[in-house]
């Protein structure tokens, strides 16, 4: 990972925690970063053209409605409805503490608002919520999408929300647009890997693929390698899977608490092998490898304990990784065609 560059950091009052980083692609290909503490502030980070044309990185509070004084944020996630506009939902899961100092409160806040341009206004969304109330503490927020099939075709395909929780059960939420709320619906139909869970889910990943083939769906489980370990002390935060180094191999990236980033690649004859490790100024909390600057190349965002830090690919590495690419093309001489 030495071809990565400390770009920009931007320091957080309170930390947050492993679900407290989500990202928000907007209509026009740009993206934001929505980053929570603990401690109800909600941040939102993005670049910003300069009339130089420089990009400029800016962040500002945004002030979430129903978010109680000292309520807690545990989680949050987002994504767009729509692909031409700006129709975002935002989910955030709060700890409130009641009257009642043996009861906690439990709620799942779903902020949602319809831009007519493709003008964004955070603030728009942060003042249009629907209540969810919980009776188990909330863990992991993700959406993904619900397919229902007529025959052998699709015949509805929408976005819900997927939360884990302290009740060892994963709860689906569904909108219902004819009287605008959000309800819980029964999983077993459409998630059936969700009815019985052996202890409470921390983590969920979903992947949709055509190809019924994979490994996955061949051997369930079953099939799997055990990465190594550099220290048996550290706890690994977080995870995420990229081409850091445009081989056209994706590398593994682990997060932990030893203030490290872990860089794995896959040998054919070693398996995953530990290839470099990369010293963060405090315990990592979330990585995520996306475009946050939008000159089309992406970035690592980390999110530790302290604050998030935006590591951008070194030009000249960038410029080599081109250079290499363009030499390895096969171009005709133009000297041997015949009119």
């Amino acid at each position: 990972m030495e071809q990565f560059r400390d770009a920009h950091y931007f320091y957080i009052p309170s930390q947050g925690n492993i679900y407290t980083m989500t990202d928000l692609k907007l209509a026009n290909g740009s993206t934001k970063l929505l980053v929570a503490s603990l401690k109800r502030e909600i941040f939102c980070f993005e670049y910003q053209e300069s009339p130089t044309g420089s990009l400029v990185p800016t962040t500002k509070e945004v002030s979430f409605t129903y978010i109680p004084n000292g309520a807690e944020i545990i989680s949050l996630d987002a994504f767009n409805k729509s692909s031409i506009n700006n129709e975002f939902v935002i989910g955030i899961t709060i700890i409130k503490n009641s009257n009642d100092s043996d009861t906690l409160e439990t709620y799942l806040n779903i902020y949602s608002e319809w831009e007519e341009s493709e003008d964004f206004d955070i603030e728009n969304i942060a003042q249009n919520c629907l209540n969810v109330e919980l009776s188990f503490i909330p863990y992991k927020l993700l959406h993904t999408f619900l397919v229902t099939w007529q025959d052998e075709n699709i015949s509805s395909k929408e976005i819900v929300f997927i939360l884990s929780g302290s009740d060892c059960q994963v709860h689906i939420y569904r909108e219902h647009s004819s009287d605008h709320v959000y309800k819980e619906m029964e999983n077993k139909d459409y998630f059936p890997e969700f009815i019985k869970t052996p202890s409470p889910v921390v983590w969920i990943d979903i992947y949709y693929t055509d190809d019924y083939t994979d490994n996955v769906l061949e051997f369930g489980l079953s099939d799997y390698a055990t990465l190594p370990r550099l220290d048996s002390t550290s706890i690994l935060t977080c995870c995420e899977i990229a081409d850091i180094d445009f081989d056209g191999q994706k590398e593994i990236l682990i997060g932990n608490s030893a203030e490290e980033i872990m860089l794995l690649k896959r040998d054919k004859e070693r398996g995953w092998c530990l290839e470099e490790l990369k010293k963060i100024a405090a315990p990592i909390l979330s990585l995520r490898y996306l475009d946050i600057s939008g000159d089309g190349v992406k970035e690592l965002v980390v999110l530790s304990m302290k604050g998030v830090h935006v590591l951008q690919h070194d030009f000249n590495c960038l410029q080599n990784v081109l250079d290499s690419k363009i030499q390895s093309l096969t171009l005709p001489n133009i000297t041997d065609l015949k009119l």
